[in-house]
């Protein structure tokens, strides 16, 4: 059951809504959208924010599927945005989300996962979304995930795969190869030691799974291909 503390934030959430380019134009800020998680999936989150010229966020906003202890976190974060430097934001983490919530009481107001000292994923979304050159989306990486052809989706996989995923794997002798892309369902071959071990399709297999769909925003399921053929180049 939600504390008190969560109670009271979810009976009067502040900070839910959408801040527009009109928003920024009146407020002579720059606008900065980031999002996270799968349109459908319960941590999704879209956030909207005003930063002005010397990178103070002036105001900030949220959209989430989310519910219970979720929803006041995100709202909760989104308060301890303002008036800070947005850069700074990877300061703001669950554990410390938690604590305010969990006001002056010693009960947590939620369980804080093991990377609770992580910024919030959607925040380090907004910082780099800061750092990049205002461009209007003309390019097909500025596309959300569901407007773009099978070649770019298989880019933005082989990206994440290149910097988040394949270099763990090389580190224990292994690697992974793309078999398939067939709607969510995404086909791989691993090689190396990670085709004879064992482990492979258990804790491996989920972290590919969450860094593709955390980076991504997608709900990609990852199926394993036999491990005792050839992988055959990936079609485009």
């Amino acid at each position: 059951m939600p504390s008190d503390v969560v109670r009271a934030r979810l009976s009067a959430l502040r900070f839910v809504g959408d801040l527009t380019e009109g928003d920024a134009a009146a407020h002579g800020c720059r606008l900065i959208v980031a999002t996270h998680g799968a349109d459908a999936a319960p941590e999704h989150i879209r956030l909207t924010v005003l930063v002005d010229a010397g990178g103070v966020v002036a105001d900030a906003r949220f959209r989430s599927n989310a519910k219970d202890e979720l929803l006041a976190a995100y709202d909760a974060m989104t308060e301890m945005l303002l008036g800070g430097l947005l850069v700074d934001a990877a300061t703001i983490t669950p554990r410390r989300v938690e604590a305010v919530l969990r006001g002056s009481g010693t009960t947590p107001a939620f369980d804080v996962a093991l990377d609770g000292d992580k910024p919030f994923f959607v925040l380090t979304k907004a910082v780099q979304a800061l750092e990049k050159p205002k461009e209007s989306p003309t390019t097909s990486d500025q596309l959300p995930w569901s407007e773009v052809g099978l070649f770019e989706k298989v880019r933005r996989i082989e990206l994440v795969l290149d910097q988040q995923v394949r270099p763990a794997l090389a580190s224990d002798g292994g690697g992974l190869d793309l078999v398939d892309l067939q709607g969510d369902e995404l086909i791989v071959q691993y090689h190396g030691a990670c085709g004879s071990c064992s482990s492979s399709i258990g804790g491996t297999l989920t972290f590919i799974q969450d860094s593709l769909n955390n980076h991504l925003g997608t709900i990609l399921r990852i199926t394993v291909s036999q491990l005792d053929e050839a992988a055959p180049d990936f079609v485009h």
